[in-house]
């Protein structure tokens, strides 16, 4: 390791050691979504020094996200987030890469924006690209991290590298339409700590620091407290990570 980046990761590698600060320099992350999540999840994993980080949005920079976000002032409203988050983030580890990509990730093309990369973090706010990303991953054996915060409630979980359950095991395809921020309210404190979770099972994963949160929905809410962890159950019949999915399909 260069002398500029032993020096950078000086605080951090005392705990996680150079073997495992090495492993991030070499690890590809996609960071689907770059709003209040997004920005926050793809500004510590290039902090923690995460050697590829691709950003994934095709929205601008509204006003709105200024309350829930540090990565955005009010210079870039109107510009592309992944872009702007990108430029801003090229300037911390000048060793590593970012990528800004303007595109919603679907089904027609999941395989060109994230094929390649060794973890996927989930930081959007639909359901649809969530079903894209979980059948992408699942079958491209690819371990990724789910974010979702609303109000001051927030939950994630960690799926393993074409592993059971998948997300579909928890929200069945074709539920109704979930509840959106704009008429329910999230607050920024909430969405921090979603994301700091999901970078944190990040580094779990690249270095087998600990124990990602495989098998597990974690759920805070910040009024109250609450910070759980439900367990989730494999459904045999699930349409993604199922038993008995014919050979072609996985």
């Amino acid at each position: 390791m260069e002398i500029e980046t032993y020096d950078l990761f000086s605080q951090q590698t005392p705990y996680i050691g150079m073997e495992r600060q090495d492993a991030l320099s070499k690890a590809k992350v996609a960071v689907v979504g770059a709003g209040g999540l997004g920005s926050f999840a793809s500004e510590m994993l290039v902090r923690l020094g995460v050697g590829v980080v691709r950003i994934i949005d095709r929205d601008m920079v509204e006003y709105s996200n200024l309350p829930r976000t540090a990565m955005y002032d009010r210079s870039n409203i109107g510009k592309a987030k992944a872009f702007v988050a990108a430029q801003k983030l090229s300037n911390i580890v000048a060793s590593n890469r970012v990528d800004g990509m303007i595109e919603n990730v679907a089904a027609s093309n999941v395989k060109d924006v994230l094929a390649g990369f060794d973890v996927v973090v989930d930081c959007t706010d639909n359901m649809d690209s969530r079903y894209v990303i979980n059948k992408f991953c699942v079958r491209n054996k690819v371990p990724w991290v789910y974010g979702a915060v609303l109000r001051d409630e927030g939950f994630s979980s960690t799926f393993m590298a074409g592993g059971r359950p998948c997300l579909n095991c928890i929200y069945r395809m074709k539920t109704k339409e979930t509840e959106k921020t704009e008429q329910a309210g999230v607050l920024g404190p909430a969405v921090a700590m979603v994301a700091s979770w999901q970078a944190m099972e990040v580094v779990k994963i690249i270095t087998g620091l600990s124990e990602p949160n495989y098998g597990k929905l974690l759920r805070i809410k910040l009024d109250k407290p609450i910070f759980e962890f439900l367990e989730i159950k494999t459904q045999e019949e699930c349409e993604i990570c199922g038993k008995n999915l014919p050979k072609n399909m996985v």
